[in-house]
């Protein structure tokens, strides 16, 4: 007498599919939109970083425009 062996990962996934598909889709929904959020902040501090760069150059050169002027 043969057993039959069963694929555990085809029955969970078998089981997903047709019994929680609406759980399945609001985890994917969940995995993307946090993936979208870690994507805004990286975006924004690289941002903040371009800025502050940009404000000590500009702080710089009006240090150097104020002198220049002191002296002639």
């Amino acid at each position: 007498m043969k057993k039959k062996r069963h694929n555990l990962i085809s029955i969970i996934k078998n089981d997903l599919f047709l019994n929680y598909k609406i759980h399945l889709i609001l985890f994917i929904a969940i995995i993307l939109s946090s993936l979208c959020v870690v994507m805004t902040v990286y975006q924004t501090r690289l941002l903040m970083i371009k800025e502050e760069k940009l404000f000590l150059i500009k702080q710089k050169q009006r240090e150097q425009h104020s002198l220049l002027k002191k002296y002639t």
